[in-house]
């Protein structure tokens, strides 16, 4: 069987062509939907605006910002050693007559082979914090920023706070040092008239000397500044050390005074080690 074409009227094609011809004439004499198209257009503009600025160029970006990131980790710790420097090098011009450093060389001390001193560097190596806590052997290692250097042995060993101890042994440019609270250490001190030579007591921060009431009558108070004497060829002279925390009577007129000592070698990890030539 035959088929045949619908019979679809004409008059709503007609309709459609004369409504958007209407609609292209109004757009076109009196810019009737400029509004509509300019909502449109910058729709689309602030679209792809959005998509490059907040997708591709961060995704693109990921190298050059993690290189950057790793660039200014490096910046930052070279900022921090060099601010450690210089810390360090203000107590040791504040104690100069301690240190014994010439006048004419104190701006250029700082690894100057030619000045009757140097300031060698250190980086903290490996500290044993266990053994700080709870034992009597106190002590850490340190490896110095510019390389292996045979004249350290026995030098003391500083922060920007005070003097921590001394070199005892130099291997692979790998300094081990003894702090001044280390039982077999001590060191010779003196606050006012009176001196010692103080002993360390295997806690932190505390070293310590006795003496005898029937010689010394309240030579110390609670409070009182002790200083290092310079004596034994180790220590400079008159470098502050701390201060005294506590007499205890022993008995038999014997009393033990207990000092706390300034320099805490736990809070830094730059440290400089002095060497006289």
């Amino acid at each position: 069987m035959a088929k045949h074409a619908p019979n679809t009227s004409i008059f709503p094609f007609i309709i459609y062509v004369l409504l958007a011809s209407s609609l292209i004439y109004l757009d076109y004499s009196f810019s009737y939907f400029s509004k509509t198209k300019n909502i449109y257009n910058s729709s689309i503009l602030s679209t792809k605006y959005l998509i490059s600025n907040f997708v591709f160029e961060p995704v693109i970006s990921i190298p050059s910002s993690l290189k950057s990131k790793s660039q200014l980790i490096e910046q930052n710790k070279s900022l921090k050693t060099q601010l450690n420097k210089e810390q360090v090098a203000k107590f040791i011009i504040s104690n100069n007559e301690g240190f014994f450093l010439k006048e004419d060389s104190l701006n250029n001390f700082i690894e100057n082979n030619t000045s009757s001193n140097k300031v060698v560097f250190s980086n903290l190596a490996r500290f044993n914090t266990n053994d700080y806590f709870c034992c009597d052997s106190h002590k850490m290692f340190i490896k110095t920023l510019s390389g292996q250097n045979d004249t350290l042995l026995h030098s003391p060993v500083i922060n920007s706070k005070g003097l921590l101890g001394q070199v005892i042994s130099n291997k692979n440019n790998i300094q081990e040092v003894m702090l001044l609270s280390d039982t077999r250490h001590s060191i010779p001190i003196f606050s006012n008239n009176f001196h010692c030579n103080a002993r360390g007591l295997g806690r932190p921060l505390a070293i310590g000397c006795e003496y005898s009431v029937l010689i010394w009558d309240n030579p110390i108070e609670v409070g009182q500044e002790i200083y290092s004497s310079g004596l034994g060829g180790i220590y400079p002279n008159g470098v502050l050390l701390g201060k005294v925390k506590n007499i205890v009577d022993r008995g038999n007129a014997q009393r033990e005074i207990i000092f706390e000592l300034t320099a805490d070698p736990l809070e830094e990890r730059l440290f400089a080690i002095m060497v006289k030539k």
